[in-house]
């Protein structure tokens, strides 16, 4: 060995410290040098034993072992981070992911040691978000969902886990892009030759997509899947929505909104020749801004019913339509106000047909009632007569409907009443058949019997009881009771 200084071969070793020193210029070559060679010991009783100590891999001391030396044990931090490492390196394994992510997941577990994020958590939880962290800073095609299959484990605690992780540590993970999973997907369905077509259609299906503001704020899953179901169909492979909903894990529920949405953009009334050749520039109107319009316009339609239905009433009543405010409709305002019906008959017409809109006065107590009931039916009765007495027959024939006037007034009564309609002629065919297999039963309760509550007070004891023994009905007689003797109880009682 040559001193790299001044080239000298002088060099000077000792053994003991593990350093090397050249003679010539006093530099030093080698510093605590680690002997890599294996040596063994023999001892009193004959057994050989390894010379040295073992420094494992990532661990800040060594375990002494050899003659006269105890076993040290780990502490728990090392026990912690030595069950860890074989749970990552089965996991990646397991999901088919290079060491690589291994050795990074690994990193993400000691911050999450270091921060007390483990502490009251499942180890193969924190295992399983730190691995998915790579997944999702590498891009590669695994989902959460996948590590949840893997644990046997609901994917919405994983999720819940993994979100904590990431604002315990500050990470901003990038968002994922459908396109990344869309291969893999297709492979699954099997598509044979055709593969790589489907996926290169569902592909420009999930740009157009995002163009068209419908990847936005959705989860990946179900892009990839409403687009894998279009362009299966764009070639002629009847894949059913279950199959879809297998392979991608999700709900068929998503899956058709998915469709919905994309069914209601400029580009999904195109047809397959068309779409693939052309590119609309111009980008629809997200989904959420299209059910909200969608919204108003009904809103918008149910108060124009409701306007319908108070003209009509208008118009039952003798009066003409004025412009009603739709607002005061909506908030259940009053809307017969006076000057919105003019009657077309005399005054008395028009007082009866407002005379609901007056309020009830306050009636007289019970003892006014009493006193003066007499008096009460005697001045009704003279009014009522009056009322009669102006009342002449071209009134009542306008307060009678007319024919166009009671079909109006049917159809609505048909069209708010139509669901118990519906229920009742369903019972009636359902009774019907019963009746022609022979299995009709007809369920009828039996009558409660009233009791004479208006009755006053007993007068006597002897009476009090002949109530009680005496029964309602014929056939509620006890064969154990006189009822013979219960005329004689009076006098037994004197």
């Amino acid at each position: 060995m040559a001193c790299p200084h001044c080239g000298g071969n002088s060099i000077e070793y000792d053994a003991g410290q593990g350093n090397a020193t050249c003679t010539q210029c006093g530099t030093v070559l080698e510093e605590n040098t680690i002997i890599a060679e294996i040596s063994f010991s023999e001892g009193s009783g004959g057994a050989a034993s390894v010379v040295g100590t073992f420094v494992g891999e990532g661990k800040a001391g060594a375990r002494s072992s050899g003659p006269g030396r105890r076993q040290t044990s780990q502490e728990s931090r090392e026990k912690t981070l030595d069950a860890a490492r074989r749970r990552i390196t089965a996991m990646a394994v397991a999901l088919k992911l290079n060491e690589h992510h291994a050795e990074v997941a690994q990193r993400y577990f000691n911050l999450a040691i270091t921060n007390n994020f483990i502490q009251g958590r499942r180890s193969e939880h924190v295992v399983a978000c730190c691995l998915y962290i790579v997944c999702r800073n590498e891009r590669t095609t695994h989902m959460l969902i996948d590590f949840s299959e893997l644990l046997q484990l609901n994917v919405f605690k994983l999720g819940v886990t993994f979100l904590h992780l990431t604002k315990q540590l500050n990470l901003v993970l990038p968002l994922v892009d459908p396109s990344l999973y869309i291969s893999r997907f297709a492979t699954m369905l099997d598509f044979g030759e055709d593969t790589q077509r489907v996926a290169n259609d569902a592909l420009r299906l999930v740009s157009r997509m995002d163009r068209d503001w419908i990847r936005t704020g959705r989860r990946p899953a179900g892009i990839c899947g409403a687009c894998l179901l279009i362009a299966a169909r764009m070639h002629h492979y009847r894949r059913s929505p279950k199959e879809i909903i297998q392979v991608v894990k999700i709900g068929e529920a998503t899956l058709r909104k998915r469709l919905e949405e994309f069914a209601a953009t400029p580009s999904g009334q195109l047809t397959v020749a068309d779409f693939r050749e052309l590119w609309l520039e111009d980008a629809a109107d997200p989904p959420s801004f299209e059910k909200s319009r969608k919204r108003s316009h009904w809103e918008l339609e149910e108060d124009e019913e409701k306007q319908d239905e108070v003209n009509q009433e208008i118009i039952r009543r003798g009066g003409r339509v004025h412009k009603v405010d739709l607002q005061q409709v909506k908030e259940g305002a009053e809307v017969l106000e006076p000057g919105h019906i003019e009657s077309q008959t005399t005054a008395g017409t028009r007082t009866a047909d407002l005379e609901h809109m007056a309020p009830i006065p306050n009636g007289p107590s019970s003892q006014e009632r009493k006193g003066g009931g007499e008096e009460e039916k005697e001045g009704d009765t003279e009014e009522e007569e009056e009322q009669l007495d102006d009342v002449d027959d071209e009134e009542i024939e306008n307060i009678i409907l007319n024919e166009e006037e009671v079909k109006i007034k049917t159809q609505v009564w048909m069209e708010f009443n139509k669901e118990y309609l519906q229920e009742q002629e369903a019972k009636r065919a359902r009774i019907e058949m019963e009746k022609k297999m022979g299995i009709y039963h007809n369920k009828k309760g039996r009558k409660k019997v009233k009791r004479n509550t208006t009755a006053g007070p007993h007068t006597s004891a002897a009476e009090a009881g002949k109530n009680i023994l005496q029964p309602k009905l014929p056939r509620l007689k006890s064969k154990k009771i006189n009822y013979s003797a219960l005329e004689t109880m009076d006098e037994l009682f004197d």
